[in-house]
């Protein structure tokens, strides 16, 4: 089946791009440039900016917060505010560069430094949207931008999850080699908080759902700051990460609390985007064992089907490509099907064009297979360092989406 639908290219860029808050322009010029061969060729371009982790999203307090700082994804490795650098690093020093691992944790995570000693506001934030914004519209571009809503503790401080609302976001996740708490569970309820919030500017009441919370929270950011829409990370909503097996039993409550949260963030987000990360696993397995429900997917206008090395269990990649597709021939509203590929990481410093060749290799075999039945290309647009991805391995996988979408 050949999708009639115009390719969108879908890039992730960090503010680790920016040597200098106070003139980010030449590097959002450079951004265009640098992949000026892809917006070129792409029906539809979107940019999902990600600040942080999202606590920047749940924390914000409105119009009154512009001034407002908070930290951002500027680590290598973070390993949260109880995280031991010197301790990370030396078993980093000796199993890696001594002992010499070359795979799994802490190879592919790297070492855990700070990148970036700039400081990030709201407005500062602001203002890189706008100029994103202008750019794009100076050169005829057709952009969507979209900010980054992760579940978890990764990437940088999470003042709301782990600090004021740990009884919201109560599971864990192994990241970077270091189990961390204040991942996200939507079904759960929050404390009373008198702060302010965009959404709720009389503060928290006591007994809300989180997932309601985060639902009209990210809604107001996003109608703030004048985006297109989230883009929710890491199978935000199914509490577990990345294996069937860390996911909690699906109850019926569960299921309900679930269906809830992305049925209210729909409809709160109105005509603007909802973008998923999903499982890496099929939607079969996330409604069996994740208590996803098939309805929940017509709330979104795109899944990313995920295909990330550090992560993926290979063998799964053409099943859930396939199941990806198949939410698409559902009765109603289905949702658009990106299909990721890995060069680098924003936030660690494995190279995947590099340092697993075969899954760099085998994702853009498997994209040449059924590429042209999806909606769109996704990849990471800058690596730890703030740099973006090399021009060897960005124009020949540019070469195989092109030539296979011509084909389809």
């Amino acid at each position: 089946m050949t999708s009639p639908r115009a390719q969108q290219v879908c890039l992730w860029l960090t503010p680790k791009i920016f040597p200098d808050f106070t003139d980010p322009l030449p590097r959002v010029r450079e951004f265009f440039d640098h992949y000026a061969d892809w917006m070129s060729t792409a029906g539809r371009v979107t940019v999902v900016f990600c600040a942080g982790n999202g606590d920047h999203v749940l924390n914000y307090r409105g119009p009154q917060g512009v001034e407002d700082t908070f930290d951002w994804a500027r680590y290598n490795c973070y390993l949260g505010a109880e995280g031991d650098p010197m301790a990370h690093n030396l078993d980093w020093l000796r199993r890696v560069r001594e002992g010499g691992e070359r795979s799994h944790n802490p190879y592919c995570a790297g070492p855990s430094f700070i990148l970036s000693e700039q400081v990030l506001s709201y407005e500062v934030l602001a203002g890189i949207y706008r100029l994103l914004r202008e750019e794009a519209e100076r050169r005829g571009i057709d952009l969507r931008l979209l900010e980054y809503l992760e579940p978890g503790p990764e990437f940088c401080r999470s003042e709301w999850k782990t600090h004021r609302h740990p009884e919201g976001a109560p599971g864990s996740a192994d990241a970077g080699g270091t189990v961390a708490s204040g991942v996200i569970d939507v079904c759960s309820v929050l404390d009373a908080d008198p702060r302010p919030y965009a959404a709720f500017p009389d503060g928290i009441p006591s007994g809300l759902g989180t997932g309601d919370f985060v639902a009209a929270q990210t809604s107001a950011f996003v109608r703030d700051f004048g985006l297109d829409g989230i883009f929710l990370g890491n199978q935000f909503g199914l509490l577990g990460f990345w294996h069937p097996d860390n996911a909690p039993e699906p109850t019926p409550e569960r299921r309900a609390g679930i269906s809830r949260f992305f049925a209210g963030l729909r409809e709160r987000m109105g005509d603007r985007l909802v973008y998923w990360m999903d499982s890496y696993w099929p939607a079969e397995v996330e409604e069996e064992r994740w208590a996803m429900a098939r309805d929940n997917y017509r709330h979104l206008d795109a899944v990313l089907c995920s295909t990330f090395a550090v992560l993926v269990e290979r063998t799964q990649i053409v099943p859930n490509v396939l199941s990806r597709l198949r939410l698409r021939d559902t009765p109603g509203r289905g949702p658009e099907v990106l299909y990721a590929v890995d060069f680098v990481d924003p936030w660690y410093i494995y190279r995947t064009h590099l340092d697993d060749r075969r899954t760099y290799h085998y994702q853009r075999e498997i994209y040449g297979r059924y590429g042209a039945d999806c909606d769109g290309v996704s990849f990471f647009a800058n690596d730890t360092f703030g740099h973006f991805v090399p021009s060897a391995p960005l124009a020949e996988t540019h070469e195989v989406v092109v030539r296979s979408t011509a084909r389809g």
